[in-house]
């Protein structure tokens, strides 16, 4: 197979295989399947965990923003609740305005900024596309190299028991790590 195989496409072939009754005849002793624990090459594949520490670094900014904002219409709105005995009318009346904008300006950036399709979506995906496909790239080496059939990812549930001989997250590692 040339394209990596999706987490459900792999769980579908696996089961049509053992439908179809492949794993009993000599087709199954053909197979090579592995596995590779993708949280921990996340964790420990030096590149990604550098880059996840610049994208906090811009998440922390961003939040830092959204705080201020946020501490702004609270300021307001507390201002609204224990009105000065000097504040008249049109003062309550200017605070409710200001409430009114700020809360427009939270809500823009929020979804501007945090939103789903958002800045912050869109950087964290700039960021990481190039490491995850040299991830699947590694992945797809190392099963060519090895001639597995399958490599499957241990923690997107597909795997239920494997032996820990199938795990070709270490070779993965290595390769990433150079």
């Amino acid at each position: 197979m040339s394209k990596m195989l999706t987490k459900a496409g792999g769980v579908i072939l696996l089961g049509a295989l053992l439908w179809m009754g492949l794993f009993s005849t000599g087709i199954a002793q053909q197979l090579k399947i592995g596995y590779v624990d993708v949280v921990r090459l996340k964790k420990e594949y030096k590149e990604y965990v550098a880059t996840e520490a610049r994208f906090e670094k811009m998440m922390a900014v961003w939040q830092a923003k959204a705080d201020s904002m946020q501490n702004a219409m609270k300021d307001i709105a507390d201002k609204l609740e224990k009105p000065s005995p000097l504040l008249t009318e049109q003062g309550k009346s200017d605070l409710r305005e200001k409430l009114l904008v700020k809360q427009n300006e939270y809500q823009l950036f929020a979804n501007q900024v945090m939103g789903q399709d958002g800045e912050a979506a869109q950087k964290e995906a700039e960021l990481s596309k190039p490491l995850i496909d040299k991830i699947n790239t590694v992945i797809k080496l190392i099963a060519l190299k090895g001639n597995y059939s399958f490599v499957l990812d241990s923690t997107a549930g597909s795997v239920i028991y494997a032996s820990e001989s199938f795990d070709l997250t270490d070779k993965v590692l290595v390769e990433l790590n150079k």
